[in-house]
């Protein structure tokens, strides 16, 4: 039986072998062969097969036809931008304000402006300037008098006049968001440090006393972000630390003061007679003499000023092209 079986079906495979030799595929019609000297006539294209859906569904917009162009835009399909901005070779001048709030007795209200100029798309090289106004209580409520009861001694307290530094700055981290699900918005995040100089003025605890000023080396750090508005406008705000070594008036010890003869009761005149000999009490000769005397016994102290600071980013040239590999 098996061997009868095996032999039914290569006869049945031969047979069907043979039949469909001389027929096309299945499923198309063979070509009619065109006279000689004539054409083929054309075969007219088949009709799509019916749905059976209702008219209303058939004659529905596709997803593509319900978009509105705009121009070369697409309004309901968003699109992630490249980056905004390209700042390598472009200068950034970004006027700003800022004022600290780490000091009880005294607060600075800085305003000045800050010159960059970018050797890449993370690093900048810049001059930063800045002058200072002073903004001092001394109303009977105020820190620097209800510290003066409690002590029991004035506190020394100066004013910044003006601070110029060299700044280098890194951008470690940038990125986007949408606004309001509507407008994407680039932004960065910046580190700066830089080194410069500064001059200080001392706010004398009795206003007979000639002001001294201080000039010397300063520092700072911070960290900040630039929130680009357009291709050559950013919103810019940062957080540093101002450090300075600065030298206060002695108004702990009474001794320096204008006294050029000892006391009645003997001893050694005042610590700033060897400033006086040869000068004459109330001449121009004899305050400068008493305020390098009264310079020259302060105590400097390291001082840390932490600043919030805001201002606008202007990038020029205001316009810029993209340069890819290809």
């Amino acid at each position: 039986m098996r061997r009868l079986a095996i032999r039914l079906c290569i006869w049945t495979a031969t047979a069907l072998a043979v039949c469909s030799a001389g027929r096309l595929a299945y499923g198309q019609s063979q070509q009619q062969v065109p006279p000689e000297g004539g054409e083929a006539a054309a075969e007219p294209p088949a009709e799509l097969p019916s749905t059976g859906a209702p008219a209303e569904v058939q004659s529905a917009p596709t997803p593509t036809e319900t978009v509105r162009p705009q121009g070369e835009r697409w309004k309901d399909i968003l699109v992630l931008p490249r980056r905004a901005v390209l700042k390598a070779k472009r200068v950034e001048v970004v006027p700003m304000y800022h004022f600290n709030f780490n000091n009880p007795l005294i607060r600075h209200h800085g305003i000045g402006a800050q010159i960059n100029y970018f050797l890449s798309e993370a690093l900048w090289l810049g001059l930063e300037g800045t002058y200072y106004f002073a903004d001092q209580s001394n109303s009977s409520t105020g820190t620097y008098f209800l510290i003066g009861v409690q002590d029991k001694v004035v506190p020394a307290v100066n004013k910044l006049i003006f601070s110029a530094l060299l700044d280098f700055g890194y951008v470690p981290a940038q990125g986007k968001f949408a606004l309001f699900n509507r407008k994407v918005v680039h932004w960065e995040g910046y580190v700066t440090l830089g080194v410069g100089t500064f001059m200080t003025q001392v706010i004398p605890v009795k206003p007979s006393d000639p002001a001294f000023t201080n000039i010397s080396a300063m520092f700072n750090v911070g960290v900040g972000s630039r929130l680009f508005i357009n291709r050559w406008l950013a919103l810019n705000a940062f957080l540093k630390m101002y450090g300075y070594p600065d030298t206060f008036e002695p108004v702990a010890n009474a001794a320096f003061n204008r006294d050029t003869m000892p006391p009645a009761g003997g001893g050694a005149g005042g610590g700033c007679a060897n400033y006086f000999r040869g000068l004459t009490p109330g001449t121009d000769a004899f305050e400068n003499a008493y305020s390098q005397c009264r310079k020259d016994n302060g105590n400097t102290t390291l001082v840390l000023d932490v600043v919030f600071g805001i201002g606008m980013s202007f990038f020029l040239p205001p316009k810029f092209e993209y340069k890819l590999p290809r």
